[in-house]
C-alpha cells in the first residue's frame, strides 16, 4: 500500500473510531460487558481508496494461518424479514440482508474486497488477475474447486455467468447489483483455468466491481425449474443450503468440499450448521438474542442494554430516497425536488431520534469514495422559506400527490423519519403522503422507471431526440407501469469508486434510476473508461456535484449499525453490508 493509501486510511479509521466511541459510550454498556463486547469495530473506507493504480495481478490478505475451530457448532442468524429468494441468479438476490443467503453465504463472488487493507482478493475461485488490454483482465483460475453438487469448477462454468450478469439486453437479466457495477462484459475461455473477461467498453477497476458476480453449476441451472432457481443456489460458497421452510427458517450446513484460499474471508467455516430466522420489530429480534435463541442480529441502539454483548460499525449504506425525475409532473421539475430537500429539518429529526448519535449527509455514497468530497456530501440545511419560494418558482400544483415508498426496519427509525419529512413537506405546502409496504413490493415500486426490462434499442427506437424525451415516451416500468415517485433505499458503493452510483442510481438504462440526462450520461460514459488517479477522482468528483446541485435524491443519512451478539461469538462486521458466516465461531 501506498504512503498516501495508509495516511488516507488511518485517517479514516481515526474517524470512525471516534464515531463507534462515541455511540458505544452514548449507547451505555451491554449486559455483561467484555472487553471484546465494548471495543468499537474499525470498519471504514479509506479516502481514495481508487486514486491510484490497481495491482496487475491479486492482492493477498494475511493467511489464515490454521483451521479456525469454533465451540458451538450451530448458529441462528435473524434478519428483519424472510428472504424474497435464495436464489444467486435471482434478480432480487442482491443488497438486502434478508437475502444474505444467496449473496456471501451460499456463493462466493469471483473477487472480494478485503476488511482492512480495502484491497481486492481473491476467494475460494481464483488465483490471479492482470489487465491484458484497455478492456480485458485476465484471470488464472484455482483447480480442484468444486460446486455444491461436486460439479468441476472452470472457465466453461465461469464465462457462462460472466456472459449471464454482463448481458445488455436484459440488463445482466434485471439483477443491479451485478450489471450496475461492471456493465456489459462477456467472458472466453481461454483454456480449462484461464478466464478472459472483455468488457464491452474500457473497465480500468473491472476487479473492484465483480464483487457481487457470483456463480453456480451451469447444467443444475439449465435445468432446474422457475422455482427452483428463486429457491436455491447450487454455487461454490462456504454454506450450502438444505431446505427454504416457507415462513419458518432457512438451514444451510457447511460444504466439506469448499476450498479456502488465502483471504481472510475464504476460511473453512468451523461452524457447522447455520438457520436464518425473520422477526420484523428490532425489539423482538433483541429479545431473541437476550433469550439465547439466537446468536446475530441486526437490532435498535434502544435496544442494545438487552444483549449480551453489541457492535457498533458503519456498513458502507447510505440511506437516500430516489426520486423518479422524469414521469412525475412535480419531482421532474428540479426547484420543487430542491424544496423537498429545503424543508426537512434534518439536525432536528437527529437530535429527537437519533439523539445526535448520527448526522445528516449530503449525497449517496459514503466519505472514503471516489468522488465524493466534503464539499459534496455536507447536508443541504433547512430552509422552509426558500422552499416555499421555490414552490412559486417552480409553478407547483398541489393536485399532484407526492408518495413517499417504503418499506419498514431498512435502518433505524425509518418509518418515523418519513413521518416527519411528510409533515415538514405539508408544512411548506407539499401534497405528500407516505406509503409503508412489504419489501417485495417496495423493490417492485422502485423498478418503475423506464430503464427496467428495456434494451439501449428500445431506446434509439423510442421518439425523442434525447434520453429524457425518449423515456418519457417510454414511460414508467413493470410491474405497475407508473412513477415510483420516492422509493426509499439504503445504497451501498463496496467498490469504493462513485462509478457504481453513477451506473445505478444515475444512469437512463438502469432499472434502479429515475434519472435521464444526456450530459450526465456522457460524463459517467467518459469517468468510467478513465485510468485510476488524478483524472479519475476528477471526473467523479464533477458527476457527485451533478447530482448534489441537480437534487436527484433525498439523502437522509449514513447508516450505522448495532450488532446484538451472543456472548460467546467471536465476529468483526465487514465494512459494507455482507455477511461470511465462515468468519465466525464460538469461543
Amino acid at each position: 500500500m501506498s504512503g498516501l493509501k495508509r495516511l488516507n486510511l488511518h485517517a479514516w479509521i481515526m474517524g470512525l473510531l471516534a464515531l463507534a466511541t462515541v455511540l458505544i459510550v452514548a449507547c451505555g454498556g451491554s449486559a455483561a460487558p467484555t472487553v471484546e463486547s465494548i471495543a468499537p469495530t474499525t470498519v471504514a473506507q479509506p479516502t481514495g481508496i481508487a486514486a491510484t493504480a490497481a495491482p496487475a495481478v491479486a492482492a493477498t490478505a494475511t493467511p489464515v494461518s490454521q483451521a479456525v475451530t469454533s465451540a458451538r457448532d450451530t448458529l441462528i442468524f435473524v434478519s428483519n424479514e424472510e428472504p424474497t429468494t435464495l436464489g444467486a441468479a435471482s434478480a432480487s438476490c442482491g443488497g438486502n440482508a434478508q437475502n444474505t443467503v444467496c449473496d456471501d453465504i451460499a456463493s462466493d463472488p469471483l473477487t472480494w474486497i478485503d476488511n482492512d487493507t480495502f484491497e481486492v482478493v481473491p476467494l475460494s475461485t481464483i488465483e490471479s488477475w492482470e489487465q491484458l488490454e484497455p478492456n480485458r483482465w485476465q484471470f488464472k483460475l484455482r483447480q480442484g474447486v468444486k460446486f455444491h453438487n461436486g460439479a468441476p469448477w472452470n472457465a466453461t462454468q465461469a464465462a457462462f455467468w460472466i456472459d449471464f450478469f454482463g448481458d445488455e439486453e436484459t440488463s445482466g437479466h434485471s439483477n443491479s447489483n451485478d450489471f450496475s457495477f461492471h456493465g456489459v462484459i462477456s467472458g472466453e475461455v481461454v483454456d480449462e483455468f484461464t478466464l478472459d473477461v472483455v468488457c464491452g467498453k474500457p473497465c480500468p477497476i473491472l476487479p473492484r466491481t465483480t464483487i457481487f458476480t457470483k456463480f453456480q453449476d451451469v447444467t443444475w441451472f439449465e435445468q432446474a425449474s422457475e422455482d427452483d432457481i428463486e429457491r436455491m443456489t447450487v454455487g461454490l460458497g462456504p454454506y450450502k443450503i438444505v431446505e427454504w421452510r416457507a415462513g419458518i427458517e432457512v438451514e444451510l450446513e457447511a460444504f466439506a468440499d469448499y476450498k479456502p484460499n488465502t483471504a481472510f474471508d475464504s476460511q473453512a467455516p468451523s461452524i457447522q450448521h447455520v438457520f436464518q430466522i425473520w422477526r420484523n420489530e428490532p425489539l423482538v429480534r433483541a429479545a431473541v438474542i437476550e433469550a439465547g435463541e439466537a446468536d446475530l442480529a441486526e437490532i435498535s441502539m434502544d435496544d442494545r442494554d438487552r444483549v449480551p454483548q453489541f457492535k457498533v460499525a458503519t456498513n458502507n449504506e447510505i440511506y437516500i430516497w430516489p426520486i423518479d425525475t422524469i414521469h412525475h409532473p412535480e419531482l421532474r421539475k428540479v426547484k420543487v425536488r430542491e424544496a423537498l430537500n429545503l424543508a426537512i429539518d434534518c439536525e432536528t429529526l437527529m437530535k429527537q431520534l437519533y439523539d445526535n448519535l448520527l448526522k445528516c449527509y449530503g449525497n449517496i455514497a459514503q466519505p472514503g469514495t471516489v468522488g465524493i468530497t466534503p464539499e459534496n456530501s455536507k447536508p443541504y440545511g433547512y430552509d422552509p422559506e426558500r422552499a416555499r419560494q421555490l414552490l412559486i418558482e417552480a409553478n407547483y400544483d398541489p393536485a399532484n400527490e407526492i408518495v413517499i415508498n417504503m418499506r419498514s426496519q431498512k435502518v433505524a427509525k425509518d418509518v418515523e423519519w418519513a413521518e416527519a419529512a411528510v409533515a415538514y413537506w405539508r408544512e411548506v405546502g407539499i401534497n405528500a403522503r407516505q406509503n409503508v409496504v412489504e419489501s417485495a413490493v417496495r423493490s417492485g415500486l422502485s423498478r418503475q422507471n423506464c430503464g427496467h426490462k428495456r434494451t439501449r434499442q428500445d431506446f434509439a427506437d423510442a421518439p425523442g431526440d434525447t434520453l429524457t424525451e425518449k423515456c418519457r415516451a417510454l414511460g414508467p416500468g413493470g410491474p405497475g407501469f407508473a412513477s415510483m415517485q420516492l422509493t426509499e433505499s439504503a445504497t451501498s458503493t463496496e467498490s469504493l469508486d462513485f462509478s457504481r452510483q453513477g451506473i445505478l442510481r444515475n444512469s437512463c438504462f438502469s432499472r434502479s434510476s429515475g434519472i435521464c440526462e444526456d450530459e450526465l450520461e456522457k460524463m459517467i460514459e467518459i469517468a468510467n473508461a478513465t485510468d485510476t488517479g488524478p483524472l479519475r477522482t476528477e471526473r467523479m468528483v464533477e458527476i457527485a456535484n451533478h447530482v448534489r446541485e441537480h437534487f436527484h435524491f433525498v439523502p437522509v443519512l449514513q447508516n450505522v449499525v448495532v450488532y446484538g451478539m451472543a456472548a460467546d461469538l467471536v465476529w468483526e462486521p465487514y465494512y459494507a453490508p455482507r455477511l461470511r458466516i465462515n468468519t465466525m465461531r464460538f469461543k
